[in-house]
């Protein structure tokens, strides 16, 4: 692992998930590594989302994942500006990702998916996909709320913190559709 990945996961778990005083905080790092880590977290949306045109069977989990694959892939660049404007490194997606995928506890505390769970659901159609994305992007997304809330609540930036809102919103709104879903089915 990189050490500025091992640096920032360190971080974010004080912050996020209550490893207490062992690493001190500043408003700045929560805003810094929150960037950081939803850029591959947002990554993984978008993978799971782009098997959804071949694979999902019912229309509204479709437009869904349309939705979160257009939304996330903007909600990355805005991030990755935001770094380059604050003089920070530019997080890469797909290596941040890979790096995670190789952090069990840390893409579960995320919730993220296995790398076997995203080959898995690489293998289904139908309805086994439709039940299984559900399955794998409900707890991604309450995640992404966890997360979403600690830069809120900690972070310093005005911009990052119009942002978290605005993807709040999304996030709330797009779980609420997928839980609806999942009840359905």
């Amino acid at each position: 692992m990189s050490r500025k990945l091992a640096l920032l996961v360190a971080l974010l778990l004080a912050g996020l998930f209550g490893a207490g005083t062992a690493v001190a905080q500043t408003s700045d790092d929560v805003d810094a590594e929150f960037a950081a880590m939803m850029v591959p977290h947002h990554y993984q949306a978008i993978l799971m989302s782009e098997l959804a045109p071949d694979r999902a069977s019912d229309p509204e989990l479709q437009s869904l994942a349309d939705r979160i694959r257009t939304e996330q892939g903007l909600e990355i660049k805005m991030l990755q500006g935001w770094q380059g404007r604050n003089g920070l490194p530019v997080t890469d997606a797909p290596a941040a990702y890979e790096e995670l995928l190789g952090m069990p506890e840390m893409i579960e505390q995320m919730g993220m998916a296995t790398r076997e769970e995203m080959d898995q659901l690489a293998t289904l159609s139908g309805p086994d996909f439709d039940r299984t994305y559900l399955d794998l992007m409900i707890p991604h997304h309450e995640g992404a709320v966890r997360m979403l809330q600690d830069v809120i609540l900690h972070g310093s930036d005005q911009e990052l913190n119009q942002m978290a809102q605005d993807m709040m919103s999304s996030q709330k709104a797009q779980l609420a559709i997928m839980q609806e879903l999942q009840q359905s089915q």
